[in-house]
């Protein structure tokens, strides 16, 4: 009767039996694969391998390693790693090194999407990583990332997502972005602990960008430090910055949604970039000169404004005098409601409540 039940398991059919490997560690992944022949490989068919703190020994790194070169399935498209500082691996300079074979490994598998989490801990990627022809997504979250090799070509690549990375300067951000010839999306966000004065992206690719500069920590950050863009094919930017001094935004005539949070008070030119947009949701400082005279907000159809600024009257009065295609307009923080009717155009300016 055992056997019969062990029968009826092995006859399920592969996919099955792959979503219910998905479900378990990679320690009892591993121990399946001592059922028979068939699940000795079954778990080499996934697309996707997590690795979590638990399962990061020197041995079973080993046995993921040697397992997939073997084999060289071909099909690996995902690959999450994560270390939590004070296990073994944090002690075990061997570890590391299964590490970097086990990225090695997958990197020739065809591997399409990478996430790291180190948790601060300092990262060395293999340099054939940095010459991954196939890899489309990466996530570096929470790690201090070892400089880029200057001859680094990650051609396949669109989106990057740098969680809380600490880089050795400036440049290296540079260096990491300027590898990426294809790279159409980008998230940042930035810690105290980045390590950066000023983030420069110039990526003549890049479609969609959305920063997050809000929490610090302890690490309270000094001196001019900000941010530099250069994105000439750019449609959609978030941004919500806090700690910033200094922004600077240059050509980006493809905008066409923008949702700006930030504190720093270069107005001019900050704003003034943004004159190509469509849908415009703004909170920032303004001065008595808004944005440069010339610059005009010809595209404007939707305009969300917040009121926290004592100098929020002049953007306004600036802003809604020049696009003739604006529609909606919401005003945060204030207590009336009008509507305009002029036999061109129909503005419905609306209240909402500041959080």
């Amino acid at each position: 009767m055992e056997n019969y039940r062990r029968d009826i398991i092995s006859q399920l059919p592969d996919d099955l039996l792959l979503r219910i490997l998905s479900s378990l560690s990679l320690k009892e992944v591993m121990a399946t694969s001592f059922l028979s022949q068939r699940w000795r490989s079954l778990w080499k068919l996934g697309s996707k391998l997590k690795i979590g703190d638990k399962d990061f020994d020197d041995f079973l790194l080993k046995w993921v390693s040697r397992s997939l070169a073997i084999s060289n399935p071909q099909i690996l498209k995902s690959l999450d790693l994560k270390l939590i500082p004070g296990n073994e691996c944090d002690r075990n300079t061997n570890s590391f090194h299964r590490f970097s074979s086990l990225v090695e490994t997958a990197v020739s598998c065809g591997l399409r999407e990478l996430r790291i989490e180190f948790l601060y801990t300092s990262l060395e990627l293999p340099s054939i990583f940095y010459a991954c022809g196939t890899l489309e997504t990466l996530i570096l979250c929470r790690l201090h990332l070892v400089d880029v090799p200057p001859n680094g070509s990650l051609s396949s690549l669109k989106t990057l997502r740098l969680l809380s990375v600490k880089f050795s300067r400036d440049e290296s951000v540079q260096k990491l972005l300027s590898i990426c010839p294809v790279l159409e999306e980008l998230v940042v966000r930035r810690s105290g602990y980045s390590n950066v004065e000023i983030f420069t992206i110039n990526v003549p690719s890049l479609t969609s960008l959305s920063i997050d500069y809000i929490r610090v920590g302890s690490h309270q950050p000094t001196g001019v430090h900000g941010f530099v863009i250069n994105a000439p094919s750019l449609r959609y930017l978030n941004i919500r910055d806090r700690h910033s001094n200094y922004l600077l935004f240059t050509n980006m005539p493809e905008l066409v949604k923008a949702n700006v949070e930030a504190v720093c008070d270069q107005s001019e030119s900050l704003i003034g970039s943004l004159a190509s947009v469509r849908y415009l949701s703004l909170c920032s400082k303004s001065s008595n000169i808004p944005y440069h005279a010339g610059t005009s907000f010809a595209f404007l159809e939707h305009l969300e404004l917040c009121t926290c600024s004592s100098e929020c009257c002049n953007l306004l009065s600036r802003i809604i005098t020049d696009p003739l295609t604006l529609r909606v307009l919401k005003l945060k923080s204030v207590v009336l409601v009008v509507i305009f009717h002029d036999g061109h155009r129909f503005l419905l300016i609306t209240v909402i409540g500041k959080k």
